[in-house]
């Protein structure tokens, strides 16, 4: 097996536990292969990970920073990434988890969560079956749905949320259910 894959698959293995920092990534992956993986050799895994929405970004570490308060240039090596998830239960945690107490919890999934929204909008206007919406109509169709979502009734919350937790993930129909989700929405 070419090395390329053995990177690959180590850092989705590796995002199995949870995100990961650039950094981190690098140095368990060496750890891992016990290869002498360069930067280049990760870089490359991460952005064809990327490329196939296996892998999202999800944040960005501060701390590699170590108290320097005047950051001039960005560092790569604090960008986070985690697996995108596209099982209907784990988008379903995803979405109970917009209403948790913890505000970084709640962030973490509103952004995974409008990273899939995303994706799976992009994929299906690549595919033809939905016309071009621009990027911004995109972000404002995911934060209507949500908001809506957050204003029902809670046997209403749970019926909206199924089905949205149905259409964002990779399941039989499912590009069917969020199609109709979007109609709806996009009065």
């Amino acid at each position: 097996m070419p090395r390329k894959y053995k990177v690959h698959e180590i850092v989705l293995e590796l995002l199995k536990q949870g995100e990961m920092s650039r950094m981190q990534l690098l140095s368990e992956v060496r750890h891992n292969s016990g290869l002498s993986v360069s930067d280049k050799t990760l870089n490359e895994a991460i952005v064809s990970l990327l490329r196939e929405n296996e892998i999202g970004v999800v944040g960005y570490d501060l701390s590699i920073y170590d108290g320097v308060n005047r950051v001039q240039s960005l560092k790569s090596d604090g960008i986070l990434f985690s697996l995108v998830k596209k099982d209907q239960l784990e988008i379903g945690i995803l979405l109970s988890k917009l209403d948790s107490e913890n505000l970084d919890e709640a962030r973490n999934a509103f952004t995974q969560l409008g990273m899939i929204f995303r994706n799976k909008i992009t994929k299906l206007i690549e595919e033809g079956a939905l016309e071009q919406i621009s990027s911004e109509k995109i972000s404002d169709l995911f934060n209507k749905i949500v908001k809506y979502m957050a204003a029902q009734e809670p046997n209403q919350k749970r019926n909206i949320l199924q089905k949205f937790a149905w259409g964002l993930s990779d399941e039989k129909d499912s590009n069917e259910t969020l199609k109709q989700l979007l109609a709806i929405f996009e009065r």
